[in-house]
């Protein structure tokens, strides 16, 4: 009787145990969490990303500052073996990929790079998203490029606009290359954020903004989003539709268009 008892209590225990280990919530994996660089908050130097008008003259924004809160960023952008591990989850849209560890992942729309935060989250127990533009820039350190072309290019004939952004956007991007290149063979930045502005575009959650500036160029009037094309960063910002996966076969709605387009992420808040 005493060892029935004995059974019973046991099994009664080992029943506890794994209702206890069905009802428990999976535990983030130490090893999905992807090296970040912190950013500490501060005031960024920022022009507003978009098309700005005095007038019908398309002009550059006035330049501001923008207060950016800490955050840490991905110290490199999101490979092809950890987008193909999100995309064998069924979390994110399939896309061409090689499953390289050491290469970044292109080929990717708006969505994708969306996707994937939202499935890294949920694996990490982290909040994980697109950095915004202004936060790109802080990231970026003494890789940022500020993209205005000068009094110059913002008179009555659109064309020497269009001249001057071309020739300054080609002076920019160099001899880098077509083909992407392995994680790190751009070296790292001055905060240590591997890559940044290098052949792979990436994008930011910042929306494209249509606005008017004051008659003397000083102050922005008026703007207003369209988030049907986002601000994406390299070794200068571009503005692509945001479905699209390779802008060099058409999407770009302004500028050269990126060789190619790849992501990092920032965690908010920063731990």
């Amino acid at each position: 009787m005493a060892r029935k008892a004995v059974g019973v209590a046991l099994g009664g225990l080992a029943l506890a145990v794994g209702i206890g280990v069905v009802l428990a919530a999976p535990r983030p994996s130490p090893s999905a969490v992807p090296a970040t660089v912190r950013l500490a908050a501060g005031v960024q130097d920022y022009r507003p990303a978009g098309e700005f008008r005095i007038g019908t003259r398309i002009v550059d924004a006035p330049p501001g500052r923008a207060r950016v809160a800490a955050v840490e960023i991905m110290k490199y952008q999101v490979s092809e073996a950890d987008y193909a591990r999100c995309m064998d989850a069924g979390a994110c849209p399939a896309t061409l990929t090689g499953r390289r560890a050491d290469y970044p992942q292109t080929n990717v729309n708006l969505g994708d790079a969306m996707a994937y935060a939202a499935w890294l989250s949920a694996r990490t127990g982290s909040a994980w998203r697109l950095p915004s533009d202004a936060e790109w820039l802080r990231a970026a350190g003494n890789r940022a490029v500020d993209d205005a072309l000068g009094a110059e290019a913002s008179g009555s004939d659109p064309s020497r606009r269009w001249i001057a952004g071309y020739r300054r956007e080609a002076a920019l991007r160099g001899e880098s290359g077509l083909g992407p290149r392995p994680l790190g063979a751009f070296g790292a930045n001055d905060l240590g954020v591997q890559d940044i502005a290098g052949n792979v575009w990436e994008w930011t959650g910042t929306c494209f903004q249509n606005g008017t500036v004051s008659a003397d160029g000083q102050t922005i009037a008026s703007r207003a989003d369209y988030c049907g094309v986002r601000a994406v960063q390299g070794r200068h910002r571009a503005f692509v539709i945001d479905f699209i996966r390779d802008a060099r076969v058409g999407g770009c709605s302004a500028g050269l268009p990126p060789d190619h387009l790849g992501f990092r992420l920032v965690r908010s808040p920063a731990r």
